[in-house]
Parts: structure tokens; sequence; C-alpha cells
């Protein structure tokens, strides 16, 4: 059977990589003659690598790129990646029963490309990664690109990329504990293992969360948010082979148990679900030559990666205590791919690639239980700098895909520093998407809810127009201004609509292209440094979406979006205190086919608090105390806020 082929390949992968990890790390003990210790190198400016797939100060990219720091990770006192990014301005949280769902640009979960340390995540239900899966721990900083980066990327990037990159050692060796306790039986625990030793850098992290489940609405016995148990661990490591050339190894193993309950008429269910996620990537990186002062290296990157994600639902009835359904789903992706950086002339950076992408799933819920898309790829980018002030970016991706053919996806993007205070970005990027195995062939029927989901082979791959404008201003030394305007042309956007009653009794939906859409907005940012402690940013979006034709304004997408951040921090004591809001006006929940949205059809606005409060303790420990939803507010038929909730946690650092 192909899948248990693609079974042993992957195995045979993860062996591999364990193998050339473990040579690694005898290698390095065997290294007894060179033991020097060298202190780590000081990164005075930040660096990404998401805009243009090459190591650039964000400063001077020439792609609108936010950043979302290792420390602005720490002070929000999340568990996963979805709490940190819904304290961003301009990108949006969306939970339900699917996970946490990120929005960008008013396009949802499913045009939003999520990558660890560059590589492509899967296991999306509904269209949606779930954000929750993604701890903390082992993260050092997250990159978010918005608008059309296909260019790149390819499919799937129509809408952004959010890359999570993961941190490194950055000491001989360092063990970290902390352990946190939440109301409704909520449990945190992590662990990080640094090792820093010659030609090796590693870096192990475990952690460990638990909640029950929530019910908000005690009319019903229908749990309002499910309960979990997950245990993440991960591993990252670098190995100096030569000078010139370095192994690079990450990998990552995921499983969660979750439990809650739905009800149908008189029925009662138990709904029980089983996941486990595992990856792994091999990759190689080689300098070639001696560089020009100031110019960068040539390098050579080669990488392997493979995933697979395992989702098992059951849903039991509690009279008869029989199974009334279940479902296995089994997505694996194998992905190799290489990247040649090199430099002409000394103002032309190039950068050129190419990836084979083959993806499987197994499911009960798409017609023949299995499918297999296969995707080859190649990309070519040059960026000129003809001078410091000035830089252009051009590029384009050619993607092969086994279902829709030749696709090519342009972008051009530029920068211009006007003076050392402003610099202007603008960028224009041609986006598609190609349906997913669901889109396409999606047969499920919800025994609990009643509603019936299909799938259409007739769908046509989505595309944009997507333009980005942007500046940002140093108004005073520790007062920098940001505004984005973008604007998202979309062609054959693919949504669920409703075409009638299903055989159980609820609304029966297919998947269909709506033949043009847009998306417009503004953010605007105002980030205040330090002043005697205090520092503070402030966060607006405004965003208008709606179908072309018909005028209805696309569901799910506030008008408004504001977030606040005020922050105190004593250095000499090691005392912080951390306040963020949100706020969103209120958005279209459902349309009841008469393409007008009228107030009962729309989900009410919401302002959130979190405050949080911490102290470092004779140097090694640092215990914190918050309180989430500081006002209780509570409205379960539209959010699964859980009401006020307090916190408290204590970590060792050593």
């Amino acid at each position: 059977m192909i899948l248990n082929k693609k079974f042993w390949i992957l195995r045979i992968l993860l062996n591999l990589i364990f193998g050339l990890l473990l040579f690694a790390i005898l290698s390095s003990a065997e290294s007894e003659n060179d033991t020097s210790e060298t202190d780590p190198a000081v990164e005075l400016e930040p660096v990404v690598v998401t805009a243009t797939r090459t190591p650039q100060r964000l400063k001077d990219t020439p792609v609108i790129t936010n950043l979302i720091t290792r420390a602005e990770i720490e002070a929000t006192g999340a568990e996963n990646v979805g709490e940190v990014l819904e304290h961003t301005a301009g990108i949006i949280i969306h939970r339900d029963g699917h996970g946490d769902g990120v929005q960008l640009q008013g396009l949802d979960s499913e045009y939003i490309l999520i990558l660890v340390d560059g590589e492509p995540q899967v296991g999306r239900i509904a269209g949606k990664l779930d954000m929750a899966r993604l701890a903390v721990e082992n993260v050092e900083r997250i990159e978010i690109v918005k608008g059309a980066t296909a260019s790149l990327f390819g499919s799937d990037a129509l809408g952004g990329v959010i890359n999570i990159i993961t941190r490194k050692a950055t000491s001989p060796f360092s063990v970290q504990l902390s352990q946190s306790f939440e109301q409704n039986k909520a449990l945190d625990s992590r662990g990080t293992l640094e090792l820093q030793r010659n030609k090796l850098n590693a870096i192990l992290t475990l952690s460990r969360n638990r909640r029950s489940p929530i019910d908000l609405d005690t009319s019903d016995l229908t749990t309002t948010i499910d309960g979990y148990a997950n245990v993440t661990g991960s591993a990252r490591t670098e190995y100096q082979l030569t000078p010139a050339t370095s192994l690079l190894f990450s990998g990552q193993y995921f499983t969660q148990d979750q439990e809650g309950i739905s009800e149908n008429g008189p029925a009662v269910f138990d709904r029980l679900g089983d996941i486990e996620n595992y990856s792994g990537s091999l990759g190689i990186e080689h300098e070639f030559g001696d560089s020009p002062r100031n110019v960068p290296a040539t390098l050579l990157t080669g990488k392997l990666y493979a995933t697979r994600y395992d989702d098992e639902s059951t849903v039991i009835d509690r009279e008869t205590t029989e199974v009334s359904s279940s479902n296995l789903n089994i997505q694996d992706l194998v992905k190799g791919e290489a990247q040649l950086d090199t430099t002409l002339w000394e103002k032309h950076q190039i950068t050129l690639g190419g990836e084979v992408v083959l993806e499987n799933l197994q499911s009960q819920r798409i017609t023949s239980g299995e499918r297999q898309i296969l995707t080859n790829s190649f990309f070519l980018q040059n960026a000129f700098r003809p001078i410091s002030a000035f830089a252009l970016v051009i590029g384009g991706r050619l993607d092969n895909h086994s279902e829709f053919g030749t696709h090519f996806s342009p972008k051009l993007s530029t920068m211009y520093r006007v003076t050392d205070s402003l610099r202007v970005r603008f960028s224009y990027g041609q986006g598609f998407r190609a349906p997913d195995f669901k889109n396409l062939y999606l047969d499920f029927t919800n025994v609990t809810a009643g509603y019936q989901v299909l799938g259409n082979p007739s769908l046509q791959p989505e595309s944009s127009h997507n333009y980005n404008l942007g500046a940002e201003y140093q108004v005073f030394d520790n007062v920098l201004g940001r505004i984005h305007v973008y604007r998202n042309d979309l062609h054959n956007l693919i949504e669920a609509e409703r075409i009638g009653q299903s055989a159980a009794g609820g609304s029966k939906f297919e998947y269909q292209n709506i033949s043009k859409a847009y998306t417009e907005g503004v953010d605007v940012e105002a980030v205040i440094g330090s002043v005697g402690g205090f520092t503070s940013t402030l966060g607006y979006a405004y965003l208008r979406g709606a179908d072309k034709e018909t005028g209805l304004a696309l569901l799910n997408r506030s008008t408004h979006n504001g977030t606040l951040k005020l922050a105190y921090l004593h250095a000499n004591s090691g005392f912080q205190v951390d306040l963020r809001g949100r706020y969103a006006s209120p958005w279209g929940f459902f349309d009841d086919g008469d393409k007008v949205l009228e107030p009962e059809e729309l989900a009410p606005s919401y302002w959130v608090w979190n405050l949080r409060t911490s102290k470092t303790l004779f140097k090694i420990f640092k215990a914190s105390i918050g309180c989430n939803n500081i006002f209780d507010f509570r409205i379960p038929t539209f959010y699964t806020f859980t009401g006020r909730s307090f916190y408290g946690g204590l970590s060792l650092t050593y």
C-alpha cells in the first residue's frame, strides 16, 4: 500500500536523522583538544529570514515584516503560539471547536502558511491549523509577513506567512524548568536543556499542558471548550563538520488526548480525540570560497523534511454506549529542497532553489479514502541594492501541481530610506492556493449537530493580486510609528455555501468558488520605548471585505480591531508588570441567505484584558502571577472566552 511505503520511508528518515545526531554528539565528546569556549555573539539588531529566505536586518528588509521576540513571548506568559499572536496589531485569532486559527489581512487560516524553521506544518481541520498545538518553550522569535508570498513559498501563502524560529543554545550548559497553575484544573509544565560545546550546539525542550473541559452555558450538557492533555518534545542541533560546512537537525513530537460533550435533541454524545504529530528535518549548509568584504558568501543549503499528522476522533452515544461515528485522518508530507544564495557584482544578491513535495491523506471522510498530491517547484529572486538607501527585490516561483497543472507567482518589493528616521516599503505580489484534499473530496456528516459538508472536484484554484504600502518613522529615540495599507483582490475564493438540508436534519454545505471578492485595510502601530522603565504599544487595524458580486460583507471579520500593551520593568529588582488588552468590533456570524447582515446575525464587540506580574528571586528563580480576562467577558453563543481566571507559576534557570 502506498501509505505504508511512505510510513517506512518516514521511519528510515527519522532513524537516519537520529543516527547522525548521535554521531555528532560522540564526535564532539571525543574532541578533547578543542575545548576553548567563546562568548556567544551579541546580536545588535534583529535579523529576519522569512521575507526573502535570506538573513536580512529587520530595518533593511524591503518586505514588510513583523517580529515578535523571545522577550515579548516571555512577557505574555503564553502557553502556545496562538496566545502570543493575539496581542499583535493586525493579527486576529479565532477560537472555535477546530482550534485557534489565525487571520491576516482579512484572510482566514487556510490562506496563511504556518512554518517552523521554514518547514510547513500539517494537520488542518476545516482549513484551520490550530496554533494552540504549537508550544512556545522552544521559540526564539516569530516572523510574520503579511500579504501574498507565493513567489517564495507557493500555495497556501496567499494571505501571508508566519514562520516560528526555534531557539539555539546560548550557554555551554543550562537547565530551565517552570511550572504554572491556573483555574479550571489547568497545569503547564516546561523544561529546557541547552548544550553548547566545541562544534555542537543543541537544545532539547519538553512541555506538558492540561485543561479540563469547560461549559460556559449551564442550560445544556454541551461543553463549550474541550478538555485536553498534551505533551510536546522538540530537539534542535547544529554540528560544525568543517569550517565551511554545518549539519542541521530539528525534530518535534506532539501528542494530545481531548474530550468533550455534545447534545443533539435528547441524545447526548461523548467526543473523544487522539492527536499525534511528529516531524524531522535534516539539512546541510556549505559556504563556497572567500567573500569580498561586506559581501555575503555563496551558500548552498539542502534539506530533507518529513512529517506525519494522525488524528483519530470518536463519538459515543451515552445512552447506548455505542460508537455513533469514528474517523481516522493520517496526513503525510515529505519535502526535499535545495537553495543557492550568491552575490553578483556586489549589488545583486541572487536566491534560487527548488522543492519537491509529496502529500498523502488517508481519511474516511474523503471519497475513495486516500488521495495523493505531488508538487514540483522552482523559485528565483534578485535583491538589488544600488545604493545603501534603496533596495529592490524581484522574484517569482513556478509550481507544477499534480491536480491543477503549472502556476507562476511573481512578486516585487522595494524599500527606500527617505531619511535616517523614515523608511517606506511597497510590494506587489500574486498569490494562489490550490484546493486541498477536503475542499475537493470531503463527504462528512456531523452526527451530533446534523450538518453535512461536501467537497467539490470542480473547484478552481484561488488567486489574488496583493498590494502593500508601509511606512516606518522613528519620531524620537524611543518612539516608533508604523502604518501599513493593503489591498487583496481575490478570484475564485472558496467558501462552504449552504445548498439545502442534510439527511440528518441540519444544513447541507458544499465548497464553491466565489468568483470575486476583496479585502482591504490599514494597520497602525505606535511603540514607545523605555521611559523610566515603562514601555507601551498601541495598535489599531481597520478592515473591510466583501463579495464583489453580491456586496455581502465577508463573515467572521471585524471592521475595527485594537491592541494595547503597557509594561513596567524595574531592572535592578527584576520586577515586571504587563497589562494587555484587545478589542474587536461586531462581525458577521452568519447570513440567512438574503445577502444582508441584520443586527441579529452579528456577533457583539468585546474588550478582553490580561494582567501579569513577575519577580526575579535569588537570580535563578522567577515567580509570576496573573489574571486573564480581568472583567470576566463571556458570551458562549459567539465566543469561547473562559471567563476570569487566575494563575501563578515558578521557573528556575541554572
